[in-house]
């Protein structure tokens, strides 16, 4: 699900490696009279893109990426709660049972090299899904659809999804909702291989946009789909969108300040307070609570078997602290809140208040550890036991420096109580694969949260019976408490009634601290002011792309 177009002349994707202005690329195709005045967007990434097909893309760069050059099945909008709107999908009804969703299709939608997207090509990519040889991240979707109807074709604009049970209609909608695959260009594909598969690199597009050219490792750049066959109103206005590759934190910041990039994700607090007195012509833009911070135990590791080592690893963590020196302004205005979990508190009436967190407190952290055995038997201020030292590698990615920051605070609290801890770094894309593959001791990651509720993803045991192995339960954790209120509450169809079932979940899994739970955050994105009608909110920082737009005369970039 994505783009695909070569321009004669794109120096644009050249300036994210050599730092020439987009505007001195001068030329264009003439297909659109108005692109002189449509003007270009520049964002500075931390990470290139790695995997931009739907069945197996890991990281957030590729999704947001894959979520803006898609036309949807079904278009949404986020207020506590997912808000539906038509897309490719015209209508859809439920049976009375819950158990089957009925679509009509629109017939006109095609992709980029002529051919229709049809009902075909969604029944591909859920099959893809399914298939273990294909190890998707996504499997979490499919497990409560039926075999044959994932989709049921009915004809050529009618599907049926079958459940194999009524559950909470905003997450049926996400779990049929994700990005579709061209059969034609995957059918003949061997699937164990498709993650290394060049055609990830070379994405078809049936949305607003297009890939126009990707220098891997420095610049991706998008331009408009001219042969878009959704609704007008879906067209793009802006005349490209240049993701310029930074992996460094401070070189993007100097870039937005120069007026290099004009768009910059997770911008620190100190900054943004800088920002708003230096640059009036930026703008800071709160996202709301999305994403989080955590670090991950591998679980696989003896080191971590015992919940009295994790536990007192979190009482020994001063995350309020952390989130004064990290996420606090001058002014005194907190941008986090201490987490319990992976759903996130912007939901309606899901989040468990009532859990409290940790508190800080070194003393039972010590009296844990002694109970748990280790003792510092030759006073080298390092716990141990059997031989074996209380220590580990905490791994995180490059490139952003507030994690890099909370890992120099954590190493520092972690000697205070004898555990050492050595902090490592790998580029991003390497990063999501190490902690796919558990290549890791402990890991500081985060999660953008999904928007409807669906905790089998990380939480849920694998499950290599029926052939499902959740990538993105990083840590190995497995509780069968758990994984029945999972089943339980999927199984829940009135959210109301869901809602304790998650609350006592989100209990069960704190209680077992396979995570060090750290904060959530209400993340600042930069953007320069010349754009106008921009979405920057809890569903994306570039959320309906195709509708920015910048006034003919605050136009940068000609072409």
């Amino acid at each position: 699900m994505t783009v695909v177009r070569i321009f004669p002349a794109l120096l644009a994707a050249l300036a994210a490696c050599t730092g020439t202005s987009p505007s001195e690329d001068a030329a264009t195709d003439g297909t659109d009279p108005a692109a002189s005045t449509r003007d270009a967007l520049v964002i500075g990434i931390q990470a290139d893109a790695g995997m931009l097909m739907p069945a197996v893309y890991e990281s957030a760069t590729d999704g947001a990426i894959l979520e803006t050059l898609s036309y949807p099945l079904v278009d949404t909008e986020f207020d506590c709660s997912l808000k539906k709107m038509p897309a490719l999908a015209k209508s859809w009804e439920w049976s009375d049972d819950g158990k089957v969703l009925s679509m009509d299709l629109r017939d006109d939608i095609q992709w980029e090299d002529g051919e229709p997207v049809t009902a075909e090509d969604i029944k591909f990519t859920y099959d893809l899904i399914a298939d273990p040889a294909v190890a998707s991240p996504r499997v979490a979707s499919i497990q409560y659809l039926e075999p044959d109807g994932r989709p049921k074709i009915v004809d050529a604009t009618h599907i049926e999804w079958h459940f194999t049970q009524a559950y909470d209609r905003d997450t049926q909608i996400a779990h049929v909702n994700l990005g579709i695959v061209p059969k034609h260009v995957w059918e003949n594909v061997d699937r164990s291989t498709i993650r290394g598969n060049d055609k990830t690199k070379q994405p078809l597009s049936y949305g607003p946009w297009r890939l126009a050219k990707w220098d891997q490792g420095a610049s991706l750049v998008l331009e408009p789909n001219p042969k878009f066959t959704g609704p007008e109103f879906f067209r793009a206005h802006l005349n490209r969108v240049i993701f310029r590759v930074l992996p460094e934190y401070s070189t993007r910041l100097i870039e937005l300040e120069g007026g290099n990039i004009d768009l910059m994700e997770a911008v620190l607090v100190a900054d943004a307070d800088r920002l708003r007195e230096e640059h009036p012509e930026i703008k800071l833009t709160r996202r709301g609570w999305r994403s989080n911070d955590y670090i991950g135990w591998n679980l696989n590791n003896p080191l971590f078997e015992d919940l009295r080592v994790r536990k007192a690893m979190a009482l020994a963590t001063d995350i309020d602290g952390m989130i004064g020196k990290l996420l606090t302004s001058k002014t005194g205005e907190s941008y986090a809140k201490r987490s319990i979990g992976t759903i996130t508190p912007a939901l309606c009436g899901v989040h468990n208040d009532d859990v409290k967190p940790l508190p800080f407190a070194v003393d039972q952290a010590k009296a844990l550890l002694a109970e748990a055995g280790w003792k510092d038997s030759d006073s080298d201020g390092v716990l141990d036991k059997g031989g074996q030292k209380l220590a580990f590698s905490l791994l995180t990615n490059t490139g952003n420096k507030r994690r890099g920051d909370a890992a120099i605070l954590f190493q520092d609290q972690m000697k205070q109580i004898g555990i050492q801890v050595e902090i490592q770094r790998a580029e991003s894309n390497q990063f999501f694969e190490r902690l796919r593959k558990k290549d890791y001791e402990a890991a500081l990651a985060g999660w953008a949260a999904g928007l409807f509720v669906d905790p089998s993803t990380i939480w849920h045991c694998d499950q290599p019976e029926k052939g499902k192995k959740y990538e993105f339960n990083f840590t190995g954790y497995c509780n069968p408490e758990v994984d029945a209120l999972i089943e339980k509450g999927l199984a829940t169809p009135n959210p109301k009634d869901a809602a304790p079932i998650w609350k006592e979940m989100q209990a069960k899994i704190y209680e077992d601290q396979p995570y060090l739970f750290l904060w959530w955050m209400d993340e600042i994105v930069a953007i320069n002011d010349r754009f106008q009608n921009t979405s920057i909110d809890v569903l994306s920082p570039y959320n309906r792309l195709q509708e920015w737009e910048v006034p003919a005369d605050k136009v940068k970039y000609q072409r």
